[in-house]
């Protein structure tokens, strides 16, 4: 019993230096959102790159986080309305289609 305090205790001791004395898992929350996620502009990801839309990068990461919030319905008549789209690569949510931005409310 007094064995597994002390390992206990001595997992601590090092997660604490391991992060300065900060709780475990509270530096993956000060984490840049550019690194981790995000929707930088500047910065490019492998994923957003293969997408099979008439958007540019950034514009893929900006609906991937905004459609999962949409109801099935509202999701399907955006993908609908990327499917139909016939124009340049839009790069910028004041291109996007009108019925997309009603449905997104933007």
């Amino acid at each position: 019993m007094f064995g597994r305090d002390r390992a206990k205790n001595q997992m601590r001791r090092n997660i604490a230096k391991a992060t300065a004395g900060q709780p475990a898992g509270t530096q993956g929350s000060r984490a840049e959102t550019s690194v981790v996620g995000g929707t930088a502009a500047d910065k490019s990801y492998e994923a957003a790159s293969h997408a099979e839309a008439p958007l540019n990068e950034f514009m893929v990461r900006l609906l991937a986080q905004e459609l999962p919030v949409l109801d099935s319905t509202s999701r399907s008549i955006v993908n609908q309305e990327l499917r139909d789209y016939d124009g340049p690569t839009i790069t910028c949510v004041a291109e996007l289609p009108e019925t997309i931005r009603e449905v997104m409310d933007l």
